[in-house]
């Protein structure tokens, strides 16, 4: 009868349990602590995309700001007086073709600004937690805070400006004022409207003098509220996003861009 030997095993000490134990505890803790980097890699990626794509939204409101307070402003205030002064002119009635470039050039709202928050949106809806900067937090909050307040008072300026284009179509005729307001947006750069751009028998309605008295009075109103509330708060926002581009640039090393 044959005797079978078991092969001899021999046991592991502690000390290659805890070798054995110790390897795989550094590679999980390896593998979170990889995975941690790659996911804060990522995350800085995006805040880094977030803060370009808002520097463009920030740039291209300071620029319209900037055209609005020195250029825009200032044109259609010109052609606000230059309404005014036909309107009370004793021989109106010869001026038909003048006082609709002037009315409609005046009132062509080429300066009414809406703020870009196209990238604000996203951040609010799927990324703000990425913005770890204190100073480019504390910027964007400011920045909103200057929209907010501002929302009044451009909300009362588009009010007047509906009144103001409600008014004119009590002594000018609306598809013929329509068709020529088309035809002064063509120039991208800036509202033009030329004196040979409008027929020669444009209608004014006479009956009622008193609607030239409603309507000037009108622009009075809508022109102290521009130069006084508007044209400030255009200022001050765009003190405050040159402020912003600033700080942004600043803490993410984008001077050169």
């Amino acid at each position: 009868m044959e005797v079978h030997h078991h092969p001899h095993v021999d046991k592991k000490g502690f000390k290659e349990y805890f070798l054995e134990f110790l390897m795989i505890f550094l590679a999980v803790t390896l593998g979170f602590f990889a995975e941690s980097y790659r996911e804060y890699l990522s995350e800085r990626s995006k805040e880094k995309e977030y803060i370009n794509s808002l520097l463009e939204d920030l740039k291209s409101d300071s620029t319209f700001l900037d055209v609005s307070i020195h250029i825009l402003i200032p044109y259609h205030v010109k052609w606000i007086d230059s309404t005014e002064h036909l309107l009370q002119m004793p021989g109106i009635k010869n001026k038909n073709r003048e006082i609709y470039q002037a009315f409609i050039t005046a009132t062509a709202w080429t300066y009414d600004f809406h703020p870009t928050e196209r990238t604000l949106s996203q951040l609010h809806t799927e990324g703000f937690h990425l913005i770890r900067n204190e100073k480019t937090s504390k910027a964007i909050s400011q920045i909103e805070d200057q929209y907010k307040l501002f929302s009044p008072a451009n909300t009362l300026f588009q009010n007047m400006q509906s009144d103001i284009d409600v008014a004119a179509y009590t002594f000018a005729e609306p598809v013929i004022t329509g068709t020529l307001f088309a035809k002064g947006f063509k120039n991208n750069k800036i509202f033009s409207l030329k004196l040979s751009d409008i027929p020669p028998d444009v209608p004014i309605k006479y009956a009622d003098t008193k609607v030239f008295t409603i309507y000037i009075d009108k622009l009075h109103q809508y022109n102290f509220y521009m130069q006084a509330a508007i044209k400030p708060d255009y200022t001050n926002i765009l003190q405050e996003l040159t402020k912003t581009i600033y700080i942004l640039k600043k803490e993410y090393h984008l001077e050169n861009e």
